[in-house]
């Protein structure tokens, strides 16, 4: 009687965990059985003729509008897109192909593509996707107003620079092109530095002489040619037209200020209140023909640490680059002498 007992319960037991085996069977998303990736975009996307493109979760994110005067992310001050991360993105639109997961709406929670959860990629004119989770090298996907999911080739959540499972909205900062001032090394002939004391930095070109005492500008027959002006490779910083300096400091200054990269923009149009761009320290450099262009300095952005505030005069973005960028500018006349 025991045994029998201990049978029913055993039985019992088996047809309910083949009762929940079968109901979770139905709840889970279920593999396309016809094998295959199946190209998710049609013809071609170029940066020259699309008109924008829109990243965003929920009601956060922001858009990149293509432009007469380029690509600019329309809801940042207008700032100027970064086309290389503009055309990769479009490349692997392109190239994407996906295999299908599900057609089912009620699990579209398990792959992260709930309309709650999920990212919303939108090229104008060709594609509305959902990007859900990663999987492996790929992610998740779906078309807007479909429950269809396929697993692609190719993780877009690395393009939006996400690694981490905790999907934040993506940083706008990473879509800018983060070249705030940019100037040819070699066309400068004279770098003005304003901050605790006015600094000036001639470079100029060094006469050799020849056996016979007659000047000559180096050796033509060996030197690459030169633009009329520039001082080439032969020359020395004369600090504040009183004494040469360094050459290795002087240059120095030369490679910080020809390219500077910032963190990201602030503003536009105005210098935000407790800025220090109303009275800024500046460096302004002059190049061959004599005009001029000028950087303003200001102090340490609260938000941001490690950032100043920094703007070209004349220009209207206001940005944040880093703070070393200005200590390196910034020396006495003392720290520039030869050593």
């Amino acid at each position: 009687m025991g045994n029998n007992r201990n049978l029913i319960i055993m039985l019992v037991v088996v047809v309910g965990l083949a009762a929940l085996y079968m109901l979770s069977s139905q709840r889970r998303p279920t593999l396309d059985q016809s094998g295959g990736f199946v190209d998710l975009v049609e013809g071609t996307l170029s940066s020259d003729e699309i008109e924008s493109i829109s990243i965003r979760r929920g009601d956060e994110g922001f858009k990149l509008a293509n432009t007469d005067a380029g690509w600019v992310i329309e809801d940042h001050f207008q700032a100027p897109g970064n086309l290389n991360k503009i055309r990769t993105l479009l490349g692997n639109l392109e190239a994407v192909s996906g295999e299908i997961r599900s057609d089912d709406a009620d699990v579209l929670g398990s792959y992260a593509l709930a309309d709650s959860q999920a990212y919303r990629l939108q090229v104008a004119g060709h594609l509305d996707l959902l990007i859900g989770k990663r999987s492996g090298s790929g992610c998740f996907v779906r078309k807007a107003g479909s429950n269809r999911v396929y697993v692609t080739d190719h993780n877009f959540l690395s393009d939006f620079g996400l690694w981490g499972d905790d999907r934040p909205v993506p940083e706008v900062s990473s879509w800018v092109d983060l070249l705030a001032f940019e100037v040819l090394r070699d066309d400068i002939t004279r770098i003005r530095i304003e901050g605790e004391e006015t600094v000036l930095l001639d470079r100029e070109l060094i006469i050799e002489e020849t056996a016979g005492d007659e000047a000559v500008e180096g050796d033509a027959s060996t030197a690459p040619p030169v633009a009329a002006g520039s001082p080439g490779n032969n020359y020395e910083w004369r600090i504040n037209e009183d004494f040469v300096g360094s050459r290795s400091r002087g240059d120095a200054i030369l490679s910080a200020l020809v390219s500077i990269r910032a963190r990201d923009v602030l503003a536009r149009d105005e210098n935000p209140e407790g800025s220090g761009l109303d009275s800024p320290d500046r460096v302004t450099v002059t190049i061959e023909g004599g005009s001029e262009l000028t950087m303003l300095f200001g102090g340490a952005v609260a938000e941001m640490s490690g950032q100043v505030w920094f703007r070209v005069e004349g220009e209207e973005l206001v940005w944040a680059v880093p703070e070393f960028v200005k200590n390196n500018l910034f020396k006495s006349a003392d720290e520039l002498r030869a050593e």
